[in-house]
């Protein structure tokens, strides 16, 4: 029996059979590692190396796959990709297809702008409730910015060409950086305080995630919130947002487009107001045509005036005389009722009654004296009968006669009985003039 053979694959078919299995087990992988050996022929394809300390991996990222990316590999660039892993079977090497990539720890990044983003949505820092409108036409801005950057420039380059008479403050702030959160909050704490100043405008150009991370720390976005003045916030590019561009009063898409927010143009202000200047002219012309015509028409309706007066005048002096006849008579029949009151008062006058009481009175004071003082004579005999009735009632005097009270001791009661009072009681004996204290040594009931 003839020994069995081995199975011999051919370069090709080993290489295919390796490439569909590879591609069978790793349909889709996320891998990290650092850029090497970019290179982009005119085919617009990007063809590197991605490595670490170990090992390196062959990747390509077709110009379809990368026309729609925000970033594009750089060399010596960290990065995180997405692909499939294939072999590339004119060189038997097998590589990585990439569709997507970002730069290492962006993954990380975006975690944090999300779950920053929706606790601040909770707590309300987004609500439209809190937007305050811009001021039409501000006398004085204030713009937080890198002072080196090509913001300042575009920003007052286009600010001239639609209304160059509006101040500019420039607050020269770290736009990028671990320092610039810092610079970026307490600039908005003291533009407020500058004067005349009546909006802030935060600006920045365009970046990597990392770049604008500043603008999207929370104690910037908290400083956003509790600004005083209205704030535009003019991140990046127009696909870049940030936590600021959600807490801000306005979001601007550039730096540029927010003078046009901000400041209205002037020349489109020029023509409105002639616009509404003619507008307003025709209308005033047609209210003065329309309200000419009314006043003619009513003057035609108003009656003759003067024979209108006229007649006013006889009705008048037509009216006087009879009032004044009113009057007259009036005044007649008011001195007839004036003269009969005054005849009633004559005879109802109180002269007379009072004459009368005053002769009473007259006859009667004598009288009244007299009695008076008879009736004081007779009390005071009665007052001295009643003094001299007291003075024999007086038990002093009954004392002063020889009489003595005596009390028991320590009671203080009068005794009436001497046979109540036990022998040796001690007593006291009151005379006219003193007391006595005594001890009983004998009764004797009499």
């Amino acid at each position: 029996m003839e020994p069995e053979l081995p199975n011999i694959y051919t370069v090709s078919s080993l290489t295919r059979e390796i490439r569909e299995r590879l591609e069978t087990h790793f349909p889709l992988v996320w891998v990290s590692g650092e850029v090497s050996n970019l290179r982009q022929p005119v085919s617009g394809h990007y063809y590197f190396t991605l490595k670490d300390a170990n090992a390196q991996l062959r990747a390509v990222l077709f110009k379809g796959d990368h026309l729609h990316l925000r970033y594009k590999p750089e060399e010596g660039r960290q990065i995180l990709c997405r692909g499939r892993i294939t072999v590339y079977e004119a060189r038997g090497d097998y590589q990585i297809i990439v569709d997507y990539l970002e730069p290492a720890g962006l993954g990380v990044l975006a975690q944090a702008f999300e779950a920053l983003k929706t606790r601040l949505a909770a707590e309300g820092l987004f609500d439209a409730a809190h937007k305050r409108p811009l001021p039409f036409l501000p006398r004085r801005l204030a713009l937080v910015t890198s002072p080196s950057g090509a913001v300042v420039r575009d920003f007052l380059r286009v600010l001239k060409g639609r209304f160059p008479h509006v101040q500019v403050l420039v607050y020269p702030v770290k736009v990028q950086g671990a320092e610039a959160a810092g610079e970026i909050v307490r600039a908005l704490t003291e533009v407020p305080h500058y004067p005349g100043v009546e909006v802030i405008v935060l600006a920045r150009g365009g970046g990597s995630l990392e770049d604008l991370w500043p603008f999207n720390e929370e104690i910037v976005a908290r400083a956003i919130y509790h600004c005083p003045l209205p704030v535009v916030s003019a991140i990046g590019h127009e696909v870049d947002y940030t936590i600021s561009d959600f807490v801000a009063d306005v979001r601007a898409s550039t730096p540029s487009a927010a003078v046009e927010l901000v400041v209205p143009d002037r020349l489109e202000l020029q023509r409105r107001l002639e616009r509404f200047s003619a507008s307003l002219t025709r209308a005033w012309r047609r209210h003065l045509d329309a309200e000419r015509r009314h006043l003619v028409s009513v003057a035609r309706r108003l009656p003759d005036l003067r024979r209108r007066l006229v007649e006013l005048r006889q009705r008048l002096d037509e009216r006087a005389e009879a009032l004044n006849r009113r009057i007259t008579r009036y005044r007649g029949s008011q001195a007839q009722r004036l003269q009969l009151a005054r005849s009633r008062l004559l005879l109802l006058s109180p002269r007379r009654a009072i004459q009368d009481i005053r002769q009473q009175l007259d006859h009667l004071s004598p009288r009244l004296t007299l009695g008076f003082c008879r009736g004081q004579e007779t009390r005071r005999r009665h007052l001295e009968y009643c003094e001299s009735h007291l003075a024999q009632l007086d038990p002093m005097a009954i004392l002063a006669r020889g009489y003595a009270v005596a009390t028991r001791v320590p009671e203080g009661t009068i005794i009436r009985d001497a046979t109540l009072v036990p022998v040796g009681a001690g007593i006291k004996v009151r005379v006219a003039k003193g007391s006595m204290d005594c001890e009983v040594k004998g009764v004797t009931d009499v």
